[in-house]
């Protein structure tokens, strides 16, 4: 009788041991993929969570994302990933990041989204969906900072000049801590340029000017003008009015 009770043990305990380490192999070894496919739906979806934990960033990651995605086509990592992952070097698509905040809408995700839309230049489509970055993460200089610059291509200056003058002073604040690691100010320098823009095409040349003089501190005259892709200022005064 002894013997029957430690083996009956002896499977309660192995069972679910080797039940375990068929998942572990499962999601390292791509060469099971046909065997993990007949598996149930519920342990497919274990398999995909694994995949996604080891899988990194870049072009890299693509192999890794679709593989996850195979188990698992509603795995909202692998959707996220896919959608911010620049699997191809470029930003990702807009239906993409549409499918990954079906799935999960957060932020980062919204922001993705408003990213592949300027891409396209849709740039009213990208300012709506920053703004919904925004929405679920309030006060975050980055989201205000991606929202203005769509809205002042798109045309909405107002909107532009109420994004980039709190973000200029979420990042003023965060630069001016001992502790920031350099980059805050290169946001800053950028808040302030575009914000030049967004005054001079709001009829303020006063603040255009006074804000494009903080940006460069070091010039005597400033103006900035935004190009196709970016702001360019430089040091050269406005063209003069035409004598009359």
């Amino acid at each position: 009788m002894r013997p029957v009770l430690w083996g009956l043990l002896g499977l309660v305990v192995c069972l679910p041991l080797a039940f375990v380490l068929v998942i572990v192999l499962a999601a390292k070894y791509p060469a099971m993929d046909t065997f993990t496919l007949k598996l149930p739906a519920d342990i497919q979806t274990t398999v995909a969570d694994l995949i996604m934990q080891k899988v990194g960033y870049g072009k890299d990651s693509a192999k890794g994302v679709d593989r996850a995605l195979r188990f698992d086509p509603e795995n909202a990592d692998a959707w996220s990933r896919r959608c911010h992952g620049n699997l191809d070097g470029t930003t990702s698509d807009a239906s993409t990041c549409r499918k990954a905040i079906a799935l999960r809408p957060t932020a980062w995700n919204f922001n993705g989204l408003g990213a592949a839309q300027e891409k396209d230049k849709d740039f009213c489509a990208a300012e709506d969906s920053y703004t919904n970055a925004i929405r679920a993460a309030q006060n975050d200089a980055y989201y205000l900072r991606n929202m203005a610059r769509a809205a002042l291509r798109c045309g909405h200056t107002a909107s532009s000049v109420a994004g980039f003058e709190v973000a200029e002073g979420l990042d003023a604040k965060a630069a001016a801590d001992p502790d920031d690691d350099g980059d805050t100010k290169d946001d800053l320098l950028s808040d302030r340029e575009y914000l030049a823009v967004a005054y001079d095409r709001t009829s303020q040349p006063a603040k255009a000017a006074a804000i494009c003089t903080k940006a460069h501190t070091d010039w005597k005259t400033c103006r900035c003008e935004l190009t196709d892709s970016a702001v360019k200022c430089s040091e050269a005064p406005p063209p003069s009015a035409s004598k009359k």
